[in-house]
């Protein structure tokens, strides 16, 4: 009594904010693509060890073919010295006096466009399935960078990447920014390989100042050239200093979930070939128009608010 509208015979809820069967069935169909591809390329135990560790290893025979990550290494060096203007010295010499927010590191972003080798190791089948795993189909690439690193006495801290580009702590259980790094060296202590703390993506925060910095936490990665770590972005990680002469060489792709800012804004930039070489996929990963001026859908409404309801979409 009192509630009663004239004219209207019951209570009616406006639709926008009520279950949406589209954007249900958008997020299912996505999720069943995502899980059905970590079983179809046997990642079983790396989508596991995510789930337990906050990062896990392939190693360069579940990759590719060895000459496919000694081609990206030679591109990344060669890059390397075009930009610096410099030969990269066999020691390493002229990288130990570097000092970067990474340490003795010289680090080139911006790399996509520079070959088209990038565009293929961007698009790696088992690297990407996992990366989806952890950020859904509609994740894109933050920025594609590479690292040089000589030898040098900076230690690189713990951290998580979540709070430099995702946002203050607490953070959300599930990730929202992850990274997939090629070691295109060899990677052990001694060579300055990263390192993690298992489990730390738990915790859902950074690393304290005394956490950071304490060596006893830090457990290095040991994997041979052609490997790719992927990592949780809550995950504590940093790097040990390289004591061996010569350098330790990686490309990083680092991808957030779609509704975070990119680094590197390639929007209007991809060429028209690049997208006409690669999946419809790359195109959503770089943000760009398809050759049809879309993105398969990836910006309909219901793929758009599937993102929101589902990990997976």
């Amino acid at each position: 009594m009192g509630n009663e509208i004239p004219g209207v015979a019951a209570d009616a809820f406006a639709q926008h904010f009520m279950e949406d069967a589209a954007s249900d069935l958008a997020g299912a169909e996505a999720a069943a693509r995502t899980l059905g591809e970590v079983r179809r390329l046997g990642l079983e135990t790396h989508a596991w060890e995510l789930e337990a560790h906050g990062y896990t290893v392939l190693p360069p025979d579940q990759v590719g073919p060895p000459e496919f990550a000694a081609r990206v290494r030679d591109v990344v060096l060669a890059c390397g010295e075009k930009r610096a203007g410099r030969p990269l010295d066999p020691d390493g010499a002229a990288l130990s006096g570097l000092n970067t927010p990474f340490g003795q590191v010289q680090m080139e972003s911006s790399l996509l466009l520079e070959d088209e080798v990038f565009e293929q190791a961007l698009m790696n089948e088992p690297a990407l399935a996992l990366i989806t795993y952890l950020l859904g189909e509609s994740c894109i690439l933050n920025h594609l960078s590479a690292m040089i690193k000589g030898p040098g006495p900076d230690h690189l801290p713990l951290h998580t990447d979540q709070n430099q580009s995702g946002g203050p702590p607490p953070f959300t259980a599930y990730a929202q920014v992850a990274n997939a790094t090629w070691a295109l060296t060899d990677y052990t202590p001694e060579n300055g390989s990263l390192c993690f703390v298992p489990s730390s993506h738990k915790l859902c925060r950074p690393p304290t100042t005394r956490e950071a910095t304490d060596l006893s936490l830090f457990q290095p990665v040991i994997a041979p050239a052609g490997s790719v770590i992927i990592w949780h972005g809550n995950t504590w990680h940093g790097a040990f200093r390289r004591t061996n002469p010569g350098f330790r060489v990686s490309l990083v792709a680092y991808f957030t979930r779609g509704y975070l800012s990119r680094f590197d804004d390639l929007r209007t930039k991809i060429p028209s070939e690049s997208l006409a070489r690669n999946p419809p996929r790359f195109a959503r990963l770089v943000g760009a128009p398809g050759l049809q001026g879309t993105t398969e859908g990836f910006n309909s409404y219901a793929s758009a608010r599937a993102a929101r309801n589902n990990l997976f979409a």
